[in-house]
C-alpha cells in the first residue's frame, strides 16, 4: 500500500533522483565487486599474459574460494535473507581501486602463470570484501560510540 511507505520511500518513488538513489544503493556492492574482478582480470592478463582455459578456471577458483572463505568467517552473523541491509556510505566505496593496487603490489611472477591467476583473483576478492567490512565496522563504531 502506498500509505505504508516512509517519506524517503515516497520521495524515491516520485523523482528520477530518488529512483537513481534506489538503483545505486541496490547495485553498490555487486557493482564494486564486478569492477574489482574486472580490474584484477585485466591486470592479470597485462602482467602474466593471456590465460589458457585452465588458467581462467584458476582465476575463477581463486575468486570463489576467497569469497567462500570470508563468507564462512562471517556466516554466524548473516541475516536470514539476502541481500542484507548495508549503510548508505557503501554506495561511495572506492575499494575496487584498493583491490587493484593490492594486485599490482603482489609479485605474481613469483607464483607462475596459473597460480598467479588464482592468487590475483583471491587477493582482489579478499581486499574488496575486507575493505567494505572495515568501512561498515568503522561506521558502526562511530555511530554507536
Amino acid at each position: 500500500m502506498p500509505n505504508d511507505q516512509t517519506p524517503g520511500q515516497r520521495d524515491a518513488a516520485s523523482s528520477l533522483a530518488g529512483a537513481i538513489g534506489r538503483v545505486t544503493s541496490i547495485l553498490a556492492i555487486p557493482y564494486g565487486y564486478t569492477v574489482t574482478l574486472g580490474a584484477s582480470a585485466l591486470l592479470s592478463v597485462a602482467r602474466l599474459g593471456a590465460p589458457s582455459e585452465v588458467e581462467v578456471l584458476f582465476f575463477v577458483a581463486g575468486a570463489v574460494l576467497g569469497f567462500v572463505f570470508l563468507a564462512a568467517i562471517g556466516r554466524p552473523h548473516l541475516a536470514d535473507e539476502i541481500p542484507m541491509r548495508v549503510p548508505w556510505v557503501v554506495v561511495f566505496n572506492l575499494f575496487p581501486i584498493v583491490a587493484a593496487l593490492a594486485v599490482i603490489a603482489l609479485p605474481t611472477h613469483l607464483f607462475g602463470k596459473g597460480p598467479g591467476y588464482f592468487v590475483n583473483s583471491l587477493l582482489a576478492t579478499a581486499a574488496y570484501v575486507l575493505c567494505l567490512a572495515i568501512l561498515i565496522r568503522v561506521r558502526d563504531r562511530l555511530l554507536l560510540g
